[in-house]
């Protein structure tokens, strides 16, 4: 399944023909990201053979070059937490988890034309297939675990995303924080 916007297609990793090439060549901007390189060399396919996220490796559309991936996967987040009783109650709210989200820098430093690559992929690749599965099955949000880097936090606001109260947050990240998202902040957008 090939989903397209004017700039860029996204193709689940097995169907994209991604090569290893491509792989060392992949950058990420900050150091801290670095991670979202190593997932994409060493655990994306895996976690698409065994159903845990589907990975979808962006392509220019002109050039055919990888510009970027992204991975989603269901999931659901607590609120309302409270006590009673020694008893902990809380609800849950269905959503889609925009669990790796990496834009390809030596794609971005070889294209200076094409600035606004991340907004372009949210808006027209990931946000159609988040509303595609909102249509079959029950989801309210989607989510993501940001970096903590203030730029990139400020980025993804502009994308539509909020954070919950700092309360709300350090409840949240005590129960459902996953340690690969260690040090993120969560970030949510209603649908």
């Amino acid at each position: 399944m090939i989903t397209r916007n004017n700039l860029f297609n996204a193709v689940p990793i097995f169907e994209s023909g991604l090569t290893d090439d491509e792989i060392m060549e992949f950058s990420v901007r900050y150091k801290e990201g670095e991670g979202l390189v190593n997932y994409l060399y060493g655990y994306a396919e895996n976690d698409e053979q065994n159903n845990v996220m589907r990975t979808y490796i962006v392509r220019d559309n002109k050039t055919n070059e990888l510009v970027g991936y992204f991975s989603l996967k269901a999931g659901m987040i607590s609120i309302n937490e409270h006590r009673i009783e020694e008893k902990e109650y809380f609800d849950t709210r269905p959503g889609i988890e925009l669990a790796n989200f990496a834009v390809n820098d030596t794609y971005v430093s070889k294209h200076e034309e094409v600035r606004g690559c991340g907004i372009s992929i949210f808006n027209g690749l990931i946000i159609p297939i988040v509303f595609d599965v909102a249509e079959k099955i029950g989801v309210k949000m989607i989510y993501i675990f940001s970096l903590p880097i203030e730029s990139l936090m400020v980025r993804y606001s502009k994308y539509g995303f909020k954070r919950l109260t700092s309360k709300q947050e350090e409840e949240l990240h005590k129960r459902l924080k996953p340690n690969y998202d260690e040090g993120c902040i969560f970030m949510y957008q209603e649908l």
